[in-house]
């Protein structure tokens, strides 16, 4: 018995073959829902509907481009602006700042594994020099952003007091040095799947700058 998928193949593989046998156009039957009435008239109507659906997602990767190439400019603009700073510490409370201010997130901490002790008294800086959970550990040794919601503990870890009022949060390796952990009160800003390119580039431009003369970051053993 021949399966219905080897029959759509082979249509497939043959399109003319209504062309050289128009009988069989007789006996095709259309959907009842349609209001098509002929073939020819139905296919008319599929293409319509697949023309619109196809504008429609054009829609919505033009306003994805647009807003990706608003966000690019302003990351450059925030390298130029925190980059020229003399000191790691000043170059980070700078940084968090801008992050809050000028990029709408919620709450920003940058969890280090060691550095100066001045850094640890920057607002939103945390040192971990000796222990840190394990699943800090494997972020940071797989090297991939994470987004989403975490559990409560993880929320708590990262953020302190302003776990509770967070819903979602992307979690982003900076190199081997540690973890720049933004939060968010909607769980839907941070989500699974959602594009990471900028913030890969704010990863980098932090481990440059903490790479500079002045600068403290683990390399890899």
């Amino acid at each position: 018995m021949t399966d219905k998928s080897d029959v759509i193949a082979w249509l497939q593989d043959h399109p003319e073959i209504f062309r050289d046998h128009p009988e069989l156009l007789e006996k095709i039957e259309l959907p009842h829902e349609t209001d098509a009435a002929s073939l020819l008239e139905y296919q008319m109507e599929r293409l319509r509907a697949r023309n619109t659906e196809l504008s429609v997602r054009l829609d919505q990767l033009t306003a994805i481009a647009g807003e990706n190439e608003k966000l690019m400019r302003r990351l450059h603009q925030l390298t130029l602006e925190v980059m020229s700073t003399r000191s790691i510490p000043t170059f980070l409370d700078k940084l968090l700042a801008k992050l809050s201010t000028d990029f709408g997130a919620d709450t920003v901490h940058l969890h280090l594994s060691g550095g100066p002790s001045a850094l640890g008294a920057i607002e939103h800086v945390s040192l971990h020099p000796e222990s840190r959970p394990e699943w800090v550990d494997k972020l940071i040794e797989r090297e991939r952003i994470e987004c989403g919601r975490l559990t409560q503990a993880k929320l708590e870890w990262l953020f302190g007091d302003q776990a509770k009022a967070l819903g979602s949060a992307a979690l982003v390796p900076v190199g081997f040095s540690g973890v720049l952990a933004i939060g968010a009160r909607s769980v839907e800003r941070f989500s699974p799947g959602m594009g990471t390119l900028f913030l890969e580039l704010l990863a980098n431009m932090i481990v440059y700058r903490l790479e500079m003369p002045g600068g403290e970051s683990r390399k890899r053993a």
